[in-house]
């Protein structure tokens, strides 16, 4: 009997656009900015944690986006990670692969990005720093997926 060697995971980082980043870190220090004195000269305790804690999840969030989020190819999975969110794509339910620059919400921290089509008209836009790598990955472990525009 022999055993089939299993493909290692392959782990992509996010390519990440700078103007994101800044609006994401911007919008969350603005909400910590505001709540915080709020939550300062407040006379309730309550109320002072309860706007502490929204404002260090607005920060908290989209810094944890920002390093968290990424993209691992298995032998039989795509896995996508942003944050607290996650996706778990069976390689043999994909069945597109194309270049993107949507602006719809995604696990991509660029717009540079990737759609992933799968399933019954399912997609997931993906923006993976080493683009070509991914999609080459993604070819060699789902060789009947369709590739345009790369």
């Amino acid at each position: 009997m022999t055993a089939t060697a299993r493909s290692p995971d392959v782990t992509f980082s996010s390519k990440v656009d700078g103007w994101i980043a800044a609006t994401a870190l911007g919008a969350g220090g603005a909400c910590l900015a505001t709540a915080g004195p709020m939550a300062w000269s407040s006379a309730s305790a309550a109320e002072a944690a309860v706007l502490s804690g929204v404002g260090l999840l607005t920060l908290g969030l989209p810094v944890w986006l920002l390093l968290d989020t990424r993209y691992t190819v298995t032998a039989d999975e795509l896995q996508v990670r942003s944050g607290p969110f996650r996706w778990q794509i069976k390689l043999s339910e994909v069945k597109q692969i194309s270049p993107s620059r949507s602006w719809l919400s995604s696990p991509a921290l660029s717009l540079d990005r990737v759609r992933v089509q799968f399933g019954a008209a399912r997609s997931v836009l993906v923006s993976p720093r080493e683009k070509q790598q991914f999609v080459d990955c993604l070819r060699q472990r789902c060789p009947s997926v369709l590739v345009t525009g790369f």
